[in-house]
């Protein structure tokens, strides 16, 4: 009997151990997989550049539309068509198709630009990696997996964008709590940020990064004074893709 109870607290200490371990380890493995989908991203972008002379634009300065997400469209890095640049697009009759683009039902559909507009922010330029000769339309993300993309529907719910998604939780968002500007983490899928018209990080090149938290999304913490926060982090294309621990207050 004294060696079946030996054995069972060796097995209850070995379990507490790997559970406690296991967090840790899987902040970790999702910390790599977002560092290694910046790094994939960033390959196409400058693939992208040595091709047209230029990064993909971001539609950073506009004004705000009928988005139901309100305030994504105001120069908002997380609203951006990053991912139907360096896919490539088939233009025409003034519309573009890309097969990101689709119905709800997942039918094709081409998009227009008052439907980008309402995506994406207004004026829209276009699309610039776009031809009528689909030959002449540059991937430069052949192969591209699904699963990595995420979803955002416009406000007549008539078409359906996918997006480069992070591999984690967008930084927790409660309403009318969560400072202007950050809106688009009402969105189901958490988008990368990208910013090529005035990167502060990266000037003269671009800032591409992730907004995302390791907790779990509704936990809140409190400092020494008592006041609320949410700790999430940040990992970008500069200082070497480290981690950044941010505090957001309440």
């Amino acid at each position: 009997m004294i060696e079946l109870l030996t054995v069972i607290a060796l097995i209850s200490m070995l379990t507490a151990m790997i559970v406690g371990m296991a967090g840790p380890a899987t902040s970790k493995m999702r910390i790599a997989r977002i560092q290694a989908e910046l790094s994939n991203i960033s390959t196409a972008i400058d693939y992208y550049r040595n091709w047209y002379k230029v990064y993909p634009p971001d539609n950073q300065t506009r004004i705000n539309n009928s988005n139901p997400y309100s305030g994504l469209v105001e120069g908002c890095s997380a609203t951006n068509q990053l991912l139907l640049e360096l896919s490539g697009c088939i233009l025409t009759n003034n519309a573009f198709y890309s097969p990101y683009v689709t119905t709800p039902n997942g039918q094709s559909k081409t998009i227009n630009q008052g439907e980008m507009e309402g995506l994406f922010g207004m004026p829209v330029e276009g699309i610039l990696n776009a031809n009528a000769q689909a030959n002449k339309v540059r991937n430069f993300i052949d192969n591209y997996s699904e699963r990595k993309l995420g979803r955002m529907t416009n406000a007549a719910r008539s078409l359906v964008f996918r997006m480069f998604r992070v591999p984690a939780p967008a930084p927790y968002y409660q309403a009318g709590r969560t400072p202007q500007g950050k809106e688009w983490r009402k969105l189901p899928d958490n988008p990368w940020h990208y910013n090529s018209s005035a990167p502060t990080n990266n000037p003269g090149k671009y800032d591409l990064w992730a907004e995302f938290q390791l907790m779990r999304q509704d936990t809140i913490l409190k400092d020494e004074q008592g006041r609320q926060y949410i700790e999430y982090y940040v990992i970008g294309n500069w200082n070497d893709m480290k981690p950044e621990i941010r505090r957001e207050y309440f």
